[in-house]
């Protein structure tokens, strides 16, 4: 457990994020209890959710997955999202993958593993089962052994919870770590946790105990 203020209490409450940031997972790794809050409203601006950044040849790129429009913008949680099968986004995006991180150390370990929730049987889950199975293929791959439970935030009975729902998180820093185009874009901090999977592998723990 890191020693930060922040991390002495023993929960944390986060929002759902696809292949969410590494400092994302370095505060999941901090705590021992994390709710990921699904009872959170539906809001377009809130990208997170369905989109992350990764590091190509070119520099940063967004990876995107289609979502359904709800019915009622007002009323609808994000547990109530769809995933769209528009495009055929699933190819893209393991393509786009492919193409960043081919040349990786860790790629080719890890690349069956993610083939296997990124496809078309992903189309009309909700996403927020979409990221779920997603993030606990993170955790396993990446050695987190905190108790992730997902949840709306009131069956939480612990009163000292460490809220960042709606905040940055703001305990952790970036720790510069190998990233195979570094010579050409330098160090690129907050990118999805997936950049450092491939690039670090089975050292992607250490990165995030010392990111806090």
């Amino acid at each position: 457990m890191a020693t930060s203020p922040h991390t002495e209490r023993s929960t944390i409450l986060l929002p759902p994020q696809m292949l969410g940031s590494v400092d994302y997972y370095a505060a999941i790794a901090a705590f021992e209890n994390v709710v990921v809050d699904t009872s959170m409203r539906f809001d377009k601006r809130f990208k997170s959710t369905h989109r992350t950044t990764i590091a190509d040849a070119n520099g940063t790129m967004m990876l995107t997955v289609p979502i359904v429009r709800p019915q009622s913008l007002s009323t609808a949680l994000w547990s109530d999202i769809k995933v769209s099968d528009h495009n055929a986004w699933w190819n893209l995006m393991m393509t786009a993958l492919r193409s960043a991180y081919g040349r990786t150390p860790y790629y080719e370990y890890y690349d069956d593993d993610f083939q296997q929730l990124i496809g078309p049987h992903a189309a009309g889950m909700t996403l927020m089962e979409f990221d779920r199975q997603l993030d606990m293929l993170v955790r396993r791959l990446a050695g987190i052994t905190s108790n992730v439970v997902y949840a709306p935030a009131r069956t939480i009975v612990d009163g000292d919870v460490a809220d960042y729902r709606r905040k940055p998180i703001d305990f952790t820093h970036p720790v510069a770590y190998y990233q195979v185009r570094a010579l050409r874009h330098g160090f690129i901090s907050g990118l999805s946790i997936v950049d450092l999977l491939f690039n670090l592998g089975p050292e992607t723990p250490l990165i995030l105990r010392d990111s806090i």
